[in-house]
């Protein structure tokens, strides 16, 4: 769907790319050199937040538009054409024509938890001029989310500069995603934050960007460099914790019978969350709907694959 002029509900901007998952696999007993692994399944699909979070708002029920990089190679008319089958918008996403489509395999293991082996190719390219080009498309959506904080070193110094543009010029609320490593690095946060109206990382990076220990320690923290709007942490299986400002309540997760594969799990939430704002729910009800969506999230192969239209969430 190359249709730039189209009104979204939501445009997320960063990685879009391809993840092979097998599973399952067992990484503490590899095979010998040069020996042979027998796995149950290898599944090819889409990867990173743009098409996580993307096909998992269209599943849902909400237009939504890319903005990402991807490679001029098979990969990338793979993710091209799965976008496509979800329609979401993709006059955003760039083609580079001289590095290969970002790329991971995913060893899952028998209980569901994930281990990653990537290639960045064409997203080291990736910069803030990609998405400050699309400024028009994102002042055509509602809420406009950008993914990974830790994954984009090339775009971090220049990310204060982007929100700023979003949030003055365009009138889109802002969602800023963590994701990998990130580096503790206040001094960005500080000139981030300010600008950005949903801030919910898990808790593995909330920690290592704010050193402390507890969900409310974190969001004090992140507080204290300016965020203003909604501030949680991810909990995984423990759920969420989240805060509006005036209240703050740590949320349980939905459990299920048996965790499959928990590849996405955090952008199911982070879809969940966009996706009961849209509906007009407040900040706390939001997240409970989060947390029910990324539940179903794990019970299939895959980070779209179990994600079911909205409704079916009461």
């Amino acid at each position: 769907m190359k249709n730039s002029t189209a009104r979204t509900d939501v445009v997320l901007a960063g990685l879009a790319l391809v993840d092979v998952i097998g599973r399952p696999v067992d990484i503490h007993h590899p095979p010998r050199r040069g020996g042979l692994q027998v796995m149950e399944s290898m599944t090819l699909t889409t990867g990173g937040n743009v098409a996580n979070c993307g096909i998992d708002l269209a599943k849902l029920g909400f237009r939504v538009g890319a903005i990402s990089r991807i490679g001029d190679d098979p990969l990338g008319d793979f993710v091209l054409r799965h976008l496509a089958k979800y329609r979401v918008q993709t006059s955003g996403v760039t083609i580079d024509r001289k590095a290969q489509t970002s790329a991971t395999f995913v060893a899952v293991e028998k209980g569901g938890e994930r281990t990653f082996f990537h290639t960045r190719g064409c997203l080291r390219s990736f910069r803030v001029a990609d998405i400050m080009k699309h400024l028009p498309l994102i002042a055509r959506t509602k809420i406009f989310a950008l993914g990974y904080l830790g994954l984009l070193p090339e775009c971090e110094p220049h990310l204060p500069r982007l929100f700023a543009a979003v949030k003055l010029r365009t009138g889109a609320a802002t969602l800023l995603d963590t994701g990998g490593n990130p580096r503790k690095n206040p001094g960005l946060l500080k000139r981030i934050l300010p600008y950005v109206d949903y801030f919910i990382p898990s808790r593995e990076e909330a920690a290592i960007l704010t050193g402390a220990s507890s969900p409310a320690g974190m969001v004090q923290t992140f507080r204290a460099w300016g965020a203003r709007g909604v501030v949680g942490i991810k909990l995984g299986s423990d759920g969420c914790y989240i805060t509006d400002g005036d209240r703050a309540a740590t949320l349980p997760a939905v459990k299920v019978r048996r965790v499959v594969d928990a590849t996405g799990a955090g952008d199911a939430f982070v879809a969940g969350f966009l996706a009961a704002t849209l509906r007009g729910f407040a900040p706390l009800d939001a997240a409970r709907r989060a947390n029910a969506i990324a539940a179903s999230c794990v019970t299939a192969v895959g980070a779209s694959t179990a994600i079911k239209p909205f409704d079916d969430y009461r």
